[in-house]
């Protein structure tokens, strides 16, 4: 094969955990790029190569069918499950015909499936050369999608709408550049859906809406959100605060805010209610059939006696906390790994009748360094600037908390009553901005920098315009489609008999081991097809091996055996040699991926 095919041409590289991801480039060179030679884009199918000196792997036998194919209903899905000890699994399903296919690794996936009609499903072991078997099949349709007592809620959002979340009814603030949110399509319609972009940073919709308790009865009032649990070291949170916030943040929430944090492992789920006094949550049954990433509907019940947890309609958890307060902001935070999707297809709010406030705007808040200045855009009613900070002090200053809006300072106080000065707990903080202070531009930013006398930074931060006149609107971004990776790969030099080198252990002359791990995590959306790797010696292609024989591969394991006293440039030298092993996907929009091992070559 031409090596000019498998070439490996970039517009920029990201190094992350040893993992290089390279950012294609393309388009027709213009005026300024004279001189500039564009290069192909990568390829979407190998060749078998293996240069002197070099044994790569070949396929083996077909795999086995998996077994024990179930199909269950969840709230508008169908959670398909099986057992077996391929790599990866092709899924296909649809209404008669299976046309639409997903590519995941272990034994589970969940369908969206917003039509509610019952689907064929069929699934297929794939081995790492892409091969697969005879295919296990299973029919089903999934749950329907509400809460447990409909009559206990007087608001429900099912966000089936186009422009959703509905600005009447929701505010979503995250740190700048790190959340998008907005209407899901294909699978993921009649869903809001929440993307984080950033590693651990929450973004968080605010119900515009209050939630007020009872006065009488022994419920006093519900929270109810529908939403796809998180994946893998991601979170979904239901929040109440008794006061005026954008957001909560850290570990504990604030004095007299409630939390029920859903939290997701590699293998399992937990839902915990925790407060300012800590964790006193106790579990009435395990959360052995929640897996990350599968949609359900969680509750949360206050009574006169407690708090109760409910995991689609069923009891699961208790705590004693009941609220000293009689009306709380309603808070769904989303937080977790680069490129969570979560879709939100319900919320609910049970309690003595509330309604959002009229909507003015609405507008977004810029913090920066330079945001304060005076504005030349239009001025806005008076309204409530809401800012979450985070800030390295240990302990209370007496110094004013002060924001300049438009250039006018606006002083801040704490939007909830005790909230702590701690390093690891954002600061929510809340100030009344006048009339006509709050300058907005005409794509409905408000410029604001912060003077608190110390180093800060806001995470979140919106401002909830009062009636009084019609502003720019500001645009909120969307998710955009889901996107599908290749696996992630890691390389590793053994010795001549396949074991691991002690660290620092010079590789002796003669036959070396490269061992290629394709680790496919699991993923909401699948998996993008591979179609093969190459393998690189000191940036020499010494090997190519193609991995979608019957079709694109998930994931796997190969060994290449190296013979470094025969390859074609002559004996490995002394000293140190790096290998790569470079993955390539079969669709032309797959970003290719390497992995890198060095070690070093004895005399």
């Amino acid at each position: 094969m031409d090596r000019r095919r498998i070439g490996f041409f970039a517009a920029g590289a990201v190094l992350f955990a040893g993992v290089v991801v390279v950012l294609r480039g393309g388009g027709a060179p213009g005026p300024a790029d004279a001189g500039i030679t564009t290069q192909p884009p990568p390829p979407t199918s190998l060749t078998a190569f293996a240069s002197d000196g070099v044994l790569a792997p070949s396929p083996g036998s077909v795999p086995d069918p998996p077994e024990g194919l179930e199909a269950a209903p969840g709230p508008g899905s169908l959670v398909v499950t099986w057992t077996g000890g391929a790599p990866g699994y092709e899924v296909r399903w649809g209404l008669g015909d299976v046309s639409r296919t997903r590519l995941v690794t272990g034994s589970l996936v969940e369908l969206r499936l917003a039509d509610g009609l019952e689907q064929r499903v069929e699934v297929r072991a794939v081995d790492g050369f892409g091969q697969r078997s005879a295919p296990a099949s299973v029919s089903g349709a999934p749950g329907p999608v509400g809460v447990s007592e409909p009559g206990a809620y007087h608001l429900v959002d099912r966000f089936e709408g186009a422009s959703a979340p509905d600005p009447a009814r929701w505010r979503l603030t995250a740190r700048p550049g790190c959340a998008r949110a907005g209407a899901g399509s294909d699978e993921e319609a009649a869903a809001l859906v929440v993307a984080t972009t950033c590693a651990g940073v929450p973004a968080v919709l605010r119900s515009r809406a209050p939630l007020v308790l009872r006065e009488d009865g022994e419920e006093l009032g519900r929270f109810a959100v529908g939403a796809g649990a998180p994946i893998a070291n991601g979170e979904l949170a239901l929040e109440l605060a008794p006061g005026p916030v954008a957001a909560l943040s850290g570990a504990e929430p604030p004095p007299g805010a409630l939390r029920l944090l859903v939290r997701a492992t590699e293998d399992s789920v937990t839902a915990r209610v925790l407060t300012a006094e800590g964790d006193r949550t106790r579990e009435l049954r395990p959360l052995d059939g929640v897996a990350p990433g599968t949609g359900h509907v969680w509750e949360l019940v206050l009574r006169r006696d407690g708090a109760l947890v409910l995991l689609d309609g069923e009891p699961v958890a208790t705590s004693p906390v009941v609220p000293a307060w009689r009306e709380a902001t309603a808070l769904i935070s989303v937080s977790g790994p680069i490129g969570q999707r979560v879709p939100v297809w319900l919320a609910g709010l049970g309690g003595a009748p509330s309604t959002a406030p009229p909507l003015v705007g609405p507008v977004r808040v810029e913090v920066t360094p330079q945001g304060g200045e005076a504005g030349s855009g239009v001025g806005a009613p008076a309204g409530q600037l809401r800012l979450t900070v985070s800030h390295t002090l240990s302990r209370e200053r007496d110094a004013p908390l002060v924001a300049l809006v438009s250039g006018v300072p606006v002083p801040l106080r704490r939007a909830v009553d005790g909230a702590p000065v701690r390093a690891d707990t954002g600061l929510p903080l809340v100030g009344d901005v006048p009339a006509g202070v709050a300058s907005v531009s005409p794509d409905g930013v408000v410029g604001v920098r912060l003077d608190l006398g110390f180093d800060a930074t806001a995470t979140h931060a919106e401002l909830e315009l009062g009636p009084g006149g019609a502003v720019p609107v500001a645009a909120n971004p969307e998710p955009g489609p889901p996107q599908s990776a290749l696996p992630r790969p890691s390389a590793r030099v053994l010795d001549a008999s396949g074991r691991p080198l002690p660290p620092g252990t010079p590789v002796p002359r003669g036959r070396v081991v490269v061992e290629v791990e394709l680790v496919g995590a699991p993923a909401q959306h699948g998996l993008a097809g591979l179609a093969g790797f190459g393998l690189w010696l000191d940036g020499t292609r010494i090997a190519s091996v193609p991995t979608a024989v019957g079709g694109p591969a998930v994931a796997g394991t190969y060994r290449v055996a190296v013979n470094t006293g025969a390859l074609p440039g002559g004996p490995l030298s002394e000293g140190p040699h790096m290998v790569e092993a470079r993955l390539f996907g079969t669709s032309g929009s797959t970003r290719p991926t390497s992995a890198f091992a060095s070690f070093f070559a004895a005399r």
